[in-house]
C-alpha cells in the first residue's frame, strides 16, 4: 500500500522535473502538499488514456510543403482488447493530392503512390505520449532509405494527432500531421444481399464462443459476428443496412453458377463503383452447382475470362442449403448440434470474406496446421478444440500492414502480390472527382493473334458541366501519357516508345460531358477525344512476345495540376497456330521489324529486312487478323512517298503508290467482313479515310465518296457518336473540292 510519505516523494520527483502543467507561475513558486495533490491529480486525469494508441491515423503533409501529400498511417503497438493481438509494426500508404480549378469550380482527388512498413519499431512510453521510430521499408517503387519518427500524445479520451517525420538518406525531411481516424487499421463497407428462397431465420450469424462444448478451455467468452471477428483482426467492417432481396423462385432455376454470381454482383451490388475500393459484396444464396460447396469467392474465375480478369475479390457467396447448415437455429442454439451449425455458419462467412481480402488457404502458405479462419477444420486434428477463433499472426500482418493493392477489393488478383504499380508508377486508383476520365480500350474481345500488332485506344472524356481545354497529345512519345504493362509472368514494365518528342501543347476544347440543367450525360461525342496507340514495340523491344494475358494501365499528365489514371485493360495474346509459326516468330521479333512497325512502314534500306519479313507474313496469313494488321502497316507506307538524303540532298526515292495501298487495305476490309472483331471503330475509320485519300489521289472522287458512305453506314451501325460522324462528313466534302 502506498503511504502519504511515498506519495509526497513521488510528487516531489515527478512534479519538480517535467510533469507540471505548462504554467510558469506554478513552476516558479513553492508548492505545499495540498497543492501538490491537486496538481498530481490534474496530471493523472489529463493523461488518463481510455483508448489504445494503436489504430488508423490520417493527415496531410505539413513540411517542407503543405497540402499536396497525405498519409494513411497504421500504428500497431498496443491493444485495447484482449482478443486483438499486437503485431508490433507500423505501416502506411502515401497519396498525392490534386486540386484543379476550372470554370469557378475546384476538383479534388488523390492518387495512391506507395505503401511502406516498419517492422519491430522502437517504442518509448511516457506519461502523456508515445514515441515510435524505426527503419522504413517501401513495399513498391524506388525511394531512398529512410527512418521514421512518430510522436503520439494523448489527453483524457483523445489520442493524437500523430506527428510523423520521414528522414530519408538523401533529400529533405517530410512531416505529416495525422489525426486519429479509428481504433482499427482499415475500414470497409460490406453489402449483404439475400436470395428470397433463403430469406428466413438466421441471415447473419451471431455465435457465443462458449455455446459448443468443444472449444479451447481459455477462449474468452464473447458473442462473435462477422463485424466482431474482423474488428478483432483490426478491420472495421460496416454492414450496409440496405439489403436487396433477390428473387430466385423461377421454376427453371436450380443452382448458381460462377457466371450467374458475377452477373448478380453487377446487377445487385448497389454500391458497385469503379474498383479498387474498400467495398465488398456478399450474397446468401441457396444452392451452388456443386453441392459440396458452402461458400465461394467467385469473381476470381468466371465466364468472363477466368483468373486475372479485373476487378477481382469484390464479392463472395454463402450457400444456405449446404448440409453444414441443416440445423442452423433462428436464434440462440438450444443444443450442441445447432451450436455446431451456427459456428460453421459464422466460420463460412468469415472465411469467404477473408478470400476477398486476398487470403489464401492456410495450406497454400505452408501452414497446414494453422488454427485460423482460413484453414479447413476437417484438415486439422481437434481444430475446434484448439481454435481461438482468430486469424494467425502472418494473416494479421497481411491484413493490417500489407501492401494496399494486395488487400483492397479489386486490387491485385487473388493469390498474387504483383500489380501494375511495381514499376514505381504508384497508380492504383483515384479517390474523389477528377474532371477528366481516361479510358483504355482494345479491339473486339481483346484477343490478339500471336505476332499481331497490339494497338489500343486511349480516350479522354470531359466529366464536368463546363468546357475544358486539354492537351490532346496521347502518343506516349509526347510525354503526356505513361503506360505500364503487366506481362503473363507477373512482371510489370513501362512502355517506352522508340521516339521521345519535345512538343508544344496541342490544346483542344472538350465540351461538357454533363448537361448543366439536367445532370444527364451528353451523347454528342464532343466531350471526348480518342487516339490509337501502337504498343507492340518500344525501347524495351517487343512487349507482347509471349502468349498469355496482359494488363495495361496508363497515366495522363495534362498539366502540373492534372494527373489522371486509366482503367485496367486486359488483353490476351494467342498461341502459335502451327509449329512453323514459332520459327517465323524468330524473324518477326527482330528490332528492324519492330522499328518498321513503329514507323508505320519504311522504305529505308536499313529496314528492308524488317519490311520483307512483314510482307512475307502479311501474304502468308492473309485470311487472319495478323495478316490484316500487317497489311494495314504496309498500306500506310505505300500511301506516302519516301525521301532520303543523297549527297547531302533530300531526294524522293519513291512516290506514293495509291494502287498498292488500296490493294493492301482491301485485304484488311475483306477480313473485317468475316470477323468484325479484328478492327476497332477507330482503326476502321483510319483505314477507310486512307482508302478515300488514295481514291482521290488517283482521280477517283466517286470511289472516294463511296468509301466515306460505307464508313458512315458502318459506324452508325456501331453507334459511334454524332461528333465523329460529322467530322467524317466534313472530311468527305473536303475530298470533293
Amino acid at each position: 500500500m502506498t503511504t502519504t510519505k511515498d506519495r509526497n516523494e513521488t510528487i516531489d520527483v515527478e512534479l519538480r522535473q517535467t510533469e507540471l502543467p505548462d504554467d510558469p507561475e506554478l513552476r516558479a513558486r513553492p508548492i505545499d502538499n495540498l497543492e501538490r495533490y491537486r496538481v498530481y491529480d490534474y496530471e493523472l486525469w489529463r493523461c488518463l488514456r481510455l483508448a489504445p494508441v494503436s489504430g488508423n491515423f490520417y493527415g496531410p503533409i505539413s513540411s517542407p510543403t503543405s497540402g499536396n501529400w497525405e498519409l494513411d498511417l497504421r500504428v500497431d503497438i498496443d491493444s485495447g482488447n484482449v482478443n486483438t493481438p499486437v503485431t508490433n509494426r507500423i505501416s502506411g500508404d502515401l497519396y498525392q493530392v490534386y486540386n484543379f480549378s476550372w470554370g469557378g469550380r475546384t476538383y479534388n482527388w488523390r492518387i495512391y503512390r506507395t505503401s511502406w512498413i516498419v517492422n519491430s519499431p522502437t517504442v518509448s512510453w511516457s506519461r502523456c505520449s508515445a514515441s515510435v521510430s524505426g527503419n522504413v521499408s517501401y513495399l513498391e517503387g524506388s525511394y531512398p532509405s529512410s527512418t521514421i519518427e512518430i510522436s503520439i500524445p494523448w489527453q483524457s479520451n483523445s489520442v493524437g494527432p500523430a506527428q510523423v517525420t520521414f528522414k530519408p538518406s538523401s533529400g529533405a525531411n517530410s512531416t505529416y500531421n495525422c489525426s486519429k481516424k479509428s481504433n482499427t487499421f482499415r475500414q470497409l463497407t460490406l453489402e449483404v444481399d439475400v436470395c428470397a428462397s433463403v430469406n428466413s431465420g438466421t441471415i447473419l450469424p451471431t455465435y457465443n464462443t462458449h455455446a459448443h462444448n468443444t472449444r479451447p478451455t481459455d477462449i474468452p467468452q464473447r458473442n462473435l459476428t462477422i463485424e466482431q471477428a474482423y474488428r478483432e483482426a483490426g478491420v472495421e467492417v460496416n454492414i450496409s443496412p440496405n439489403r436487396s432481396i433477390i428473387n430466385d423462385s423461377s421454376s427453371t432455376f436450380n443452382t448458381w453458377s460462377d457466371a450467374e454470381l458475377h452477373d448478380a454482383m453487377e446487377t445487385h451490388h448497389s454500391s458497385y463503383v469503379e474498383y479498387p475500393r474498400w467495398q465488398m459484396w456478399g450474397i446468401l444464396a441457396g444452392d451452388y452447382v456443386s453441392s459440396t460447396t458452402a461458400g465461394i469467392m467467385f469473381d476470381y474465375g468466371t465466364a468472363y475470362g477466368g483468373p486475372g480478369r479485373s476487378p477481382e475479390r469484390q464479392g463472395f457467396a454463402v450457400f444456405r442449403n449446404h448440409s453444414w447448415f441443416n440445423n442452423l437455429p433462428s436464434g440462440a442454439p438450444s443444443n450442441q448440434t445447432e451450436a455446431s451449425a451456427l459456428r460453421q455458419f459464422l466460420y463460412t462467412w468469415v472465411h469467404e470474406a477473408g478470400h476477398a481480402f486476398n487470403f489464401v488457404h492456410s495450406w497454400n502458405k505452408g501452414r497446414s496446421n494453422a488454427l485460423s479462419w482460413m484453414n479447413y477444420p476437417q484438415y486439422v486434428s481437434n481444430f475446434w478444440g484448439n481454435f481461438m477463433m482468430r486469424f494467425d499472426e502472418e494473416e494479421l500482418i497481411h491484413l493490417r500492414h500489407g501492401k494496399r493493392s494486395e488487400i483492397i477489393m479489386g486490387g491485385d488478383p487473388w493469390a498474387t502480390g504483383s500489380h501494375l504499380e511495381d514499376t514505381g508508377s504508384g497508380m492504383i486508383d483515384m479517390d474523389g472527382n477528377p474532371p477528366v476520365d481516361l479510358l483504355l480500350r482494345s479491339k473486339g474481345t481483346g484477343y490478339y493473334q500471336f505476332m499481331e500488332p497490339v494497338i489500343i485506344e486511349a480516350r479522354l472524356k470531359n466529366k464536368t458541366e463546363l468546357p475544358i481545354d486539354i492537351d490532346t497529345q496521347l502518343d506516349p512519345a509526347c510525354g503526356r501519357m505513361d503506360i505500364y504493362i503487366k506481362r503473363p509472368d507477373g512482371k510489370v514494365v513501362s512502355y517506352d516508345p522508340v521516339a521521345c518528342k519535345l512538343s508544344a501543347p496541342a490544346m483542344s476544347t472538350l465540351m461538357p460531358g454533363i448537361e448543366a440543367d439536367t445532370g444527364e450525360q451528353t451523347t454528342t461525342g464532343k466531350d471526348r477525344l480518342s487516339q490509337n496507340i501502337i504498343l507492340s514495340f518500344g525501347k524495351g523491344g517487343f512487349y507482347f512476345q509471349e502468349p498469355g494475358e496482359y494488363s495495361i494501365r496508363a497515366v495522363y499528365h495534362g498539366s502540373e495540376d492534372l494527373a489522371i489514371t486509366s482503367n485496367t485493360l486486359k488483353l490476351r495474346i494467342g498461341r502459335p497456330f502451327e509449329r512453323d509459326e514459332e520459327r517465323l516468330a524468330q524473324d518477326y521479333f527482330d528490332t528492324n521489324v519492330g522499328l518498321a512497325l513503329s514507323f508505320g512502314g519504311s522504305s529505308s534500306p536499313y529496314l528492308s529486312g524488317g519490311m520483307n519479313t512483314i510482307e512475307n507474313l502479311a501474304e502468308r496469313f492473309t485470311d487472319t487478323a495478323l495478316g490484316a494488321q500487317l497489311s494495314l502497316a504496309l498500306a500506310q507506307n505505300q500511301a506516302r512517298p519516301f525521301h532520303r538524303i543523297q549527297k547531302n540532298k533530300l531526294v524522293k526515292i519513291r512516290d506514293a503508290n495509291p494502287d498498292s495501298a488500296l490493294s493492301l487495305t482491301d485485304r484488311a476490309l475483306k477480313q473485317y467482313k468475316k470477323d468484325k472483331s479484328i478492327l476497332s471503330p477507330i482503326m476502321l475509320h483510319e483505314c477507310s479515310r486512307l482508302r478515300a485519300e488514295m481514291q482521290t489521289a488517283r482521280g477517283d472522287k466517286a470511289g472516294a465518296g463511296k468509301e466515306i458512305d460505307n464508313l458512315l453506314k458502318e459506324l452508325k451501325r456501331l453507334k459511334v457518336k454524332n461528333a465523329v460522324l460529322d467530322g467524317i462528313v466534313a472530311f468527305g466534302k473536303s475530298l470533293k473540292k
